[in-house]
């Protein structure tokens, strides 16, 4: 009897690290997120937030990598795709503080906003939002972070 109980308790247990082991490389919600975090997911929490938008192509401006527009009550939103999470910091350190300018050394543009630039950044993805719209702005960094670039508010 005591044979038999060693051996439910061996199978137990490999069955337990079978099913659980693979779940141990899986991020959690608090652990480097932001290495997967992509438009999908900055669409998602959006829409969580109550935004009703439809994502539009767009031509390249200002980053070298795909662009897409939100636009949310006559206010756009941008949003830059870039392969990588190192080639979007790459090309995110070309922005001065204030949001006005990118110099990457072979390119150089000083912009004149409409507004107050703001800059995000996470994951794959820069998001831009020239405005001053304090709701939208709050949540960009509730989903984003804390603006990397651009004009402050608070």
């Amino acid at each position: 009897m005591k044979k038999l109980y060693v051996k439910i308790i061996a199978l137990l247990v490999a069955l337990s690290a079978v099913f659980l082991l693979p779940g141990c490389n899986k991020k959690t919600d608090n652990e480097d997120n932001d290495v997967v975090f992509d438009i999908n997911d900055f669409e998602i929490a959006m829409k969580d937030k109550g935004y009703n938008f439809e994502v539009k192509d767009a031509d390249k401006f200002l980053f070298p990598a795909t662009r897409k527009i939100i636009e949310i009550n006559e206010e756009a939103i941008n949003i830059y795709i870039f392969d990588s999470e190192e080639e979007m910091e790459k090309e995110a350190g070309y922005i001065d503080e204030g949001g006005a300018s990118y110099n990457n050394g072979r390119k150089a543009t000083h912009i004149s906003w409409i507004s107050y630039p703001h800059f995000y950044k996470k994951g794959r993805i820069i998001v831009q939002y020239v405005g001053e719209n304090t709701d939208i702005i709050n949540d960009l960094e509730e989903i984003m972070g804390e603006q990397f670039a651009g004009y402050k508010l608070k």
